[in-house]
């Protein structure tokens, strides 16, 4: 699943900065909605763009960033790639209105970094807060960076990005009634919600 679909996306990230925005909208996309609900929700931002009824609250001001932004972000995301700076990725991709650590790394996780996403569900499964990772709009630079660097240090020690793709894909299959069944499905869904 990681190598295929996870591949995929970090493909698509790395091709053009409309290709980065679309993981950023992607993780805009799921804050605090189902996975299944994101396809739609999707394709109503490609046609009504920061108008789109599903970017609501900070998203709306995240996404309107990402665009505004996009060629720097994929810039510096580019640069932070070639040397595998996934520190240095998750800060730049955290000044995303709406994106914390974890969403950040989540982008980053799907552009191709050794990375792990350890959103709600996760955090469940390693009995942590979901405060855990929380990263405070006060703190100093230094301050920040070092936050990250704990955040990457502790999803590294657990396991590599492959592990928490697959592992996370699996845990969410059939939950809640979700019509994705199979970790299969999950994986392949964050590219056809994306439309790649």
């Amino acid at each position: 699943m990681y190598k295929t679909d996870a591949a995929k996306m970090a493909r698509h990230a790395r091709r053009s900065p409309a290709g980065l925005t679309d993981l950023i909208t992607f993780a805009l996309l799921t804050i605090q909605q189902t996975l299944p609900t994101v396809e739609n929700a999707f394709r109503d931002v490609r046609e009504h763009g920061a108008a789109s009824k599903y970017l609501f609250g900070a998203k709306r001001e995240g996404f309107a960033y990402a665009v505004e932004h996009a060629d720097m972000l994929h810039a510096g995301m580019l640069a932070a790639l070639a040397t595998d700076d996934v520190v240095g990725a998750i800060d730049l991709v955290a000044l995303v209105p709406s994106l914390g650590i974890v969403k950040a790394a989540f982008v980053c996780q799907m552009a191709g970094f050794d990375i792990g996403c350890l959103d709600r569900h996760n955090l469940a499964r390693l009995g942590l807060p979901e405060t855990a990772f929380k990263l405070p709009k006060t703190l100093l630079p230094e301050t920040r960076r070092r936050k990250i660097a704990e955040y990457v240090t502790y999803t590294r020690a657990a396991g590599t990005s492959e592990y928490w793709w697959n592992t996370w894909c699996a845990y969410v299959a059939g939950r809640r009634g979700s019509p994705l069944r199979t970790a299969a499905a999950v994986s392949r869904y964050h590219c056809t919600a994306i439309g790649i």
